[in-house]
């Protein structure tokens, strides 16, 4: 992706968000930045943003996107074109300063037998996960911000066949599957007269895979 209309609000992170190492960029309150490469968090040394640039490039970028972020409502999720997610919370709520947090999409798919290769799961984990797919089974995926949790889902989602129906239900969209039947619902952003809605649950979808991805 081009991060070119939104790098003109976040000069001072250009590299990072250009850098196709870094998959993690925070901003705190205080101006400090720190990237994730690799699955280490590094404090990015002489690098800040003022709380001032923060919240005028948090507002810019909620304009262009179609969105909306203020006092009323201070706190902007959004999802940028290529899948990247962005966080961000205006102050006072986030004390000491704006907040911003950017998670940079990453285009590699991993298959069963790539986790099974990197370690992600052993060969007999791989065959009881395998089992419990086919039998329709609930998975339950956790781990920590990072953990490679979407990337578990995506690669199980490859082990049941195109005859098989799946539902995506996601406060955000992040789930990447690419399955012939694919039906993706996703929780309503609060909206002048209409309040936020949870991510709906899949009443009416019988007969369908059901996965439901939160933070």
């Amino acid at each position: 992706m081009s991060w070119d209309f939104i790098i003109p609000f976040l000069k001072p992170i250009e590299p990072f968000l250009r850098d196709p190492e870094v998959t993690d960029i925070l901003v705190n309150g205080s101006g400090r930045v720190f990237v994730e490469r690799a699955g280490v968090m590094t404090e990015a040394a002489g690098v800040t943003v003022s709380n001032k640039s923060l919240s005028v490039a948090v507002r810019n970028i909620a304009r262009i996107l179609g969105d909306d972020v203020n006092e009323e409502t201070p706190i902007l999720e959004a999802r940028l074109p290529d899948g990247s997610r962005l966080a961000a919370v205006l102050e006072p709520c986030s004390v000491g300063g704006t907040s911003i947090a950017i998670r940079k999409f990453q285009n590699r798919r991993y298959d069963v037998r790539e986790l099974v290769r990197v370690g992600t799961f052993t060969p007999p984990v791989l065959d009881l996960l395998a089992g419990a797919v086919t039998k329709g089974d609930n998975i339950l995926i956790s781990g920590r911000t990072g953990a490679g949790k979407t990337t578990v889902l995506n690669a199980l989602a490859g082990l049941f066949g195109e005859h098989e129906r799946a539902v995506v239900i996601e406060d955000t969209p992040e789930i990447e599957m690419h399955l012939p039947n694919l039906v993706r619902l996703e929780a309503r952003r609060a909206q002048p007269g209409l309040p936020r809605s949870s991510a709906p649950e899949c009443y009416g979808f019988p007969r369908s895979r059901r996965y439901r991805l939160g933070d």
